[in-house]
């Protein structure tokens, strides 16, 4: 039981004893009776409200400790997630393996479900005027049927997300002006990004005619 509520009950007690000790008549006697039955009723509501209170404060001591807990749990998850990430990109630099490179292969499947089988080229510079030197270079591209892939790691803001969408249109021109034909898809990879962002990105993909491949957002 709390202090307050203990003074409380002591102040009543004394008070109740004081009225009894002095009731001269029947009267009296009976409204302090009547004052100690009152009083004993609020001691039991103290005595109630206190155990409930008690238990509400078990309660939250409880839930504290679990999400204590829990927020250990989340920031051990983080710190394995950061380390998961940095081995996996440890094993792809090892490997020579880029995001172009996952792209190419993506882009080759979703290809062949459409019904073509195309060599995917990465990283190639396209030449539109070889006297002027007029080029471009191309992260992934498909010639037959044309496609045309902007590939990067990170977009964090809208600025950097218009520039690399950008980046593809020019690309997209170049190419069908080499190949003299309209492209078939114009693709856009993002490896990781924020929600926010990504949700940007799928408006303008949407916009534009953009397939957009998205890896990792948060």
């Amino acid at each position: 039981m709390s202090e307050d509520l203990k003074r409380i009950e002591e102040a009543v007690e004394r008070a109740v004893r004081r009225a009894l000790a002095e009731a001269r008549t029947e009267d009296l006697r009976i409204l302090a009776e009547a004052v100690k039955t009152l009083a004993d009723y609020v001691r039991e509501g103290f005595k109630l409200f206190n155990e409930r209170f008690e238990g509400v404060d078990k309660r939250l001591s409880s839930l504290e400790k679990r999400l204590s807990s829990l927020e250990n749990e989340v920031k051990r998850l983080k710190s394995d997630i950061r380390y998961l990430t940095s081995a996996v990109n440890e094993i792809k630099s090892a490997l020579g393996v880029t995001m172009e490179d996952y792209t190419a292969v993506w882009l080759s499947r979703w290809l062949e479900e459409k019904g073509y089988k195309c060599d995917v080229r990465t990283r190639i510079t396209i030449v539109v005027n070889p006297t002027t030197g007029d080029s471009r270079e191309v992260d992934v591209i498909c010639w037959n049927p044309l496609v045309v892939g902007e590939v990067t790691t990170t977009i964090r803001t809208v600025e950097e997300a218009e520039r690399e969408i950008g980046k593809l249109l020019d690309s997209v021109a170049y190419a069908e002006k080499v190949a003299g034909v309209k492209h078939y898809a114009k693709i856009l990879a993002v490896e990781v990004a924020p929600s926010e962002i990504t949700e940007y990105l799928e408006r303008r993909a949407r916009e534009l005619d953009i397939t957009l491949v998205l890896g990792r957002r948060y």
